[in-house]
């Protein structure tokens, strides 16, 4: 984090700067520490908002990343390896969501946090498990400057999804910052000759004190545990005492999470995410359960079927 100091208070300027000013893995070990004492409710110094922009950087890894600043002051940083966002911080400085310490930043696997996709391939199947949206490249085919700054990224087949998936695609996520909010848009065209079906989700990690997570907001909804495979019916809030790899279906188009230290997020689901995850590794991941709790929108109940030359759509706004 880059700092000015404004007596008698410290102001911050910015969630993030590009790795020309501070080491990329400085800035995501100084965060994840940061999140416990926020999350206990601690006073975040106020900061300064920057002009609006959209900014090429060298991320972690000097892999290619673009940070978006809206008018606002909020920030969010996208890595093109992934097409995931990894940092969405609001006006107060505060990083709504959470990139684990174990995350790679060298194209051996997946980023390990922030938002990233689950596509073609909800979980387990025929193909990798979460498919391979989150793994290869995606380029980066649009910027829109302005107050509310968006960018869009681009991922086609390749002799590597070929290998896994031998269908003709497009898909674009578009990320839109401001008035306080990130808007997340995933849109699927079928750009073959005969209808294809996927299942897929937004795997959403936000910063939170495990302790006092709280979903709300799909209470009466039929819920599968996959942990043991057993189906029920949502009674109230959702709070994590163990381990949990549960499913919701037909959800709300608003879900409510509280992440301790008074915060909240409001996740909005528009177009075809119908369904939920929820996810807590617990002490599988005893180094930093505690800091994150993961909760996904999703269409994973039943596949989603494009027609050929068909399109599908679903977004989520984050607030």
């Amino acid at each position: 984090l880059m700092f000015i100091p404004v007596a008698p208070s410290t102001v911050h300027t910015m969630a993030s700067v590009s790795a020309s000013l501070v080491a990329p893995a400085q800035r995501i070990v100084a965060r994840r520490q940061a999140r416990p004492t926020a999350a206990r409710g601690a006073r975040t110094p106020l900061r300064v908002a920057a002009a609006a922009s959209i900014e090429e950087i060298k991320g972690t890894g000097d892999l290619p990343a673009v940070k978006l600043t809206s008018a606002d002051g909020c920030t969010a940083t996208a890595y093109l390896f992934g097409g995931v966002v990894t940092s969405f911080t609001k006006p107060d400085g505060r990083d709504v969501l959470y990139v684990r310490p174990d995350a790679k930043f060298d194209k051996s696997k997946p980023i390990s946090g922030g938002l990233p996709h689950c596509w073609p391939q909800f979980g387990p199947g025929d193909i990798q498990v979460h498919g391979f949206a989150r793994n290869v490249d995606w380029e980066l085919t649009k910027k829109t400057e302005g107050s509310n700054p968006s960018i869009e990224m681009t991922l086609l087949p390749s002799d590597y999804t070929k290998e896994m998936w031998d269908k003709d695609f497009k898909v674009t996520q578009t990320i839109t910052l401001g008035d306080g909010k990130l808007k997340a848009t995933l849109k699927v065209w079928n750009t073959g000759e005969e209808a294809f079906t996927f299942t897929g989700s937004f795997h959403t990690y936000f910063a939170a004190d495990i302790d006092e997570v709280a979903v709300t907001g799909i209470k009466g909804c039929k819920s599968l545990d996959r942990l043991k495979d057993e189906a029920g019916t949502v009674a109230g809030a959702l709070t994590m005492s163990g381990p949990v790899d549960s499913c919701y279906y037909d959800v709300p188009s608003v879900v409510n999470l509280a992440v301790g230290g008074g915060n909240s997020v409001a996740i909005e689901s528009q177009g075809g995410w119908t369904d939920a995850v929820v996810w807590t590794p617990w002490t599988d991941m005893e180094a930093c359960y505690k800091e994150f709790v993961c909760v996904e929108n999703a269409a994973c109940k039943e596949p989603v079927s494009v027609a050929a030359g068909g399109e599908w759509e679903a977004s989520i706004i984050l607030a």
